[in-house]
């Protein structure tokens, strides 16, 4: 018997487990709805993949306000923000605003709201186990780099991506394709320096094609479908993706672990072999990812789930709470896989529904980020951060509300939810 030496924390109306995009905006939300609010950050910084995994691009954020706006407004208005696809600078030199954001600056900001809006942070702590019976979660077990602590709230949110908070309670989930039985690849990013400043990067398919062509006339290969090069606002760094890690599950702790391994692996020897060729020899790495980039985790079942004839024909429902416009995209599922990234599925814009946050056999849990309950064709396009961040308003506000009236999400009216999502200024 272990005796894991726990501390009790005060209670909470709300805990938010997660502290990557949906679990920020959860945690926002819930708090500016008089809530008493915890965000438990298994690391060191507020993110997630936006920051620590070095993917700092807001994509399907165009017809979304909340979060999403402010986040882009404060960064666009401190210069940090650039655009993705063409010119960076205009002809004053001054960066031109768009998707691409500065890491170090959304870090400030989301620790900036959060602690106006009072929510109390607690970063390098993970969640450990759930005392629950009867679908009723009682408390969950926290450990810390300072210890182990129980703490309670009269809701929780699962915002882990991997669905650490479901799987404390053995709810049902899937991941992967029900076809080829593997998830999207995860990968290693990393920031690199000393390329030359007027280089913008691989922008355009014709620029991945000549970037993809020069690396293996100089006999480098990778793991992923292509490399890419994307400058950041800095204008002086980039990110590089060149890393696949093929059919790596959220329950395997050794799998996991092997594919960090072996991202970082191949950044040294890739990089290595780019210092030999003209115009690389200057390259370096100024950092690798801090969070590995798992594209997918659990699936978590859900009141209602996102299917594929949805997305296909574009269904909107009376409790939709954000509107997905990104396209299917599907990376590939192992080395030798050749299929498009829709693989024929073509969507139109569609509703994420408010009961695809409620999970099944529990009355005081909401899910918000990856782990929503959708197929895997939708979920490869609705991962988009920008919709990520806008569904954990929504689990936030649902959160703060069932804790102030004393009512299971599942009795929460989704139309009323949806109604607050539109005063954020969601195009729905």
């Amino acid at each position: 018997m272990f005796d894991l030496k726990t501390r009790a924390l005060p209670s909470y109306n709300v805990i938010v487990l997660g502290g990557g995009v949906a679990g920020i905006a959860a945690a926002l939300r819930a708090a500016q709805n008089g809530a008493k609010v915890l965000l438990a950050e298994q690391g060191g910084a507020l993110g997630g993949t936006l920051t620590a995994g070095l993917v700092p691009n807001i994509m399907d954020a165009e017809n979304k306000g909340g979060l999403v706006r402010e986040l882009l407004s404060f960064l666009t208005e401190h210069d940090m923000t650039c655009a993705r696809l063409g010119k960076k600078v205009d002809e004053d030199g001054k960066r031109i605003p768009g998707r691409m954001i500065d890491i170090e600056g959304a870090k400030f900001f989301f620790e900036d709201v959060l602690q106006k809006a009072g929510v109390t942070v607690l970063y390098h702590t993970q969640l450990s186990a759930a005392a629950h019976a009867a679908g009723h979660i009682e408390s969950v077990l926290l450990t810390t780099i300072c210890g182990n602590y129980t703490v309670s709230a009269d809701m929780y949110i699962d915002a882990t991506g991997f669905g650490a908070l479901a799987a404390c309670l053995d709810l049902p989930f899937e991941c992967g394709s029900r076809e080829e039985k593997y998830p999207n690849p995860a990968s290693m990013n990393i920031l690199v320096g000393g390329l030359p400043a007027e280089y913008d990067g691989t922008d355009t398919p014709e620029d991945k094609a000549a970037y993809g062509k020069m690396l293996e006339e100089n006999g480098i290969s990778v793991s992923a479908e292509h490399a890419t090069i994307v400058k950041l606002p800095a204008l002086s760094s980039w990110t590089m993706g060149f890393n696949f890690e093929y059919g790596i599950f959220p329950d395997d702790i050794l799998a996991f672990s092997k594919a960090i391994q072996n991202g970082r692996a191949e950044a040294f020897t890739v990089l290595e072999k780019h210092k030999k060729i003209k115009g690389y020899e200057n390259l370096y790495a100024q950092s690798s990812a801090a969070y590995f980039g798992m594209r997918e985790g659990r699936r978590v079942f859900g009141l209602y789930r996102i299917t594929d004839d949805d997305i296909i024909a574009g269904r909107k429902f009376s409790d939709g709470i954000c509107l997905v416009t990104a396209r299917v995209d599907v990376h590939k599922l192992h080395a030798k896989d050749t299929t498009e990234c829709e693989r024929g599925i073509y969507s139109k814009p569609y509703h994420i529904p408010y009961r695809a946050l409620i999970p099944i056999d529990t009355d005081n849990m909401l899910l918000a980020g990856r782990c929503i309950s959708g197929d895997f064709y939708p979920f490869a396009s609705y991962r988009m951060m920008g919709n990520m961040m806008t569904a954990g308003e929504a689990a936030g506000y649902a959160a703060a509300i069932c804790a102030k009236e004393g009512i299971a999400p599942s009795a929460l009216s989704g139309a009323r939810v949806r109604g607050y999502m539109e005063t954020l200024g969601h195009e729905l």
